[in-house]
């Protein structure tokens, strides 16, 4: 059963003689446990789509549907602290925070406990692979590599059943790309999370349980 959805969704930046329509009718469905690639070229319509799955942005026409529920009807800041996380190609860590804090940020502001916070965070440091010798080192102290693993931790902290990875390997060398890759499956296929990936990467796509090709707004 669908946990997102996309219901013909139509998108346009600008009114009038300045407007631009980016999508076109986009319809999808988005299942728990399963990890989803959006490819396409440059200009089709990727990020917006995943702007408007996020919320950030509403449809010019259509509806994205979490939990059979219109994102229009929902709080957006909400929504986007507890139901669905993005993973952002440049990691987006904060440069001032060690890795524990950045992992635990999320749940700063769900306000959980301290002695929960480091627990979960040092637990979820673990599950991808990030060494306790680490966590109280800065994002500039870190590989590339590193950092995703840490945004990846982040993105899992904040017990987010949707995640949205934009070119989560796009900086990465081909070994951090397939750790990365299996971290999201694990994700998809062990705890049941709906992953949504866009990639570039023919081989980071090739994994994934479902392939969506946008082209020139519309779904292939």
């Amino acid at each position: 059963m669908a946990l997102l959805e996309a219901k013909d969704v139509h998108f346009q930046y600008g009114k009038g003689t300045r407007a631009k329509t980016v999508l076109r009718g986009v319809s999808a469905d988005f299942e728990p446990g399963r990890l989803y690639a959006l490819v396409g070229k440059s200009g089709s319509g990727k990020s917006t789509l995943m702007s408007l799955l996020a919320a950030l942005l509403l449809p010019t026409a259509g509806e994205i549907r979490y939990d059979g529920i219109s994102t229009a009807n929902l709080d957006p800041r909400r929504y986007r602290r507890t139901q669905v996380t993005t993973i952002y190609q440049d990691f987006a860590l904060f440069p001032l925070l060690n890795v524990t804090e950045n992992i635990c940020y999320p749940m700063e502001l769900q306000k959980l406990p301290q002695t929960e916070q480091k627990r979960r965070s040092e637990a979820l440091a673990a599950q991808v692979g990030l060494g306790p010798e680490l966590l109280a080192r800065y994002p500039a102290a870190l590989s590339g590599g590193e950092q995703q693993r840490v945004a990846i931790a982040r993105a899992l902290a904040t017990g987010a059943q949707v995640i949205l990875a934009d070119e989560p390997t796009g900086n990465l060398d081909t070994a951090n790309s397939e750790q990365i890759v299996e971290l999201l499956l694990r994700a998809a296929h062990e705890e049941g999370r709906c992953v949504i990936v866009v990639t570039h990467d023919p081989d980071v796509a090739a994994r994934a349980d479902q392939i969506l090709r946008l082209v020139d707004g519309r779904l292939e």
